[in-house]
């Protein structure tokens, strides 16, 4: 049995937005199983966020207060190359 139910996983990548869909999914899909299972948990962590915390997060109007979580999302964002100003 796997540790991580990655159809749970998918299906919580699927968000109300569509700018986090293009975000998210697409890095679940190409990274997640590259990750360490430490990142894995974050990552999970991480989409238990509403959608709002993660728009600020990733398009950088805030920081989330959990120091792994913003590292994930600087991970994404790097990953995926997003750049805002």
């Amino acid at each position: 049995m796997e540790k991580y139910n990655k159809l749970r996983i998918e299906w919580d990548c699927r968000r109300g937005m569509l700018e986090l869909d293009k975000i998210i999914m697409p890095f679940y899909l190409k990274h997640f199983d590259e990750l360490t299972d430490d990142k894995k948990d974050i990552f999970i962590r991480l989409l238990a966020s509403t959608d709002l915390q993660l728009f600020s997060w990733f398009f950088n109007r805030g920081k989330s207060s959990d120091s792994e979580i913003q590292s994930m999302v600087e991970y994404i964002q790097n990953v995926q190359k997003i750049t805002t100003n």
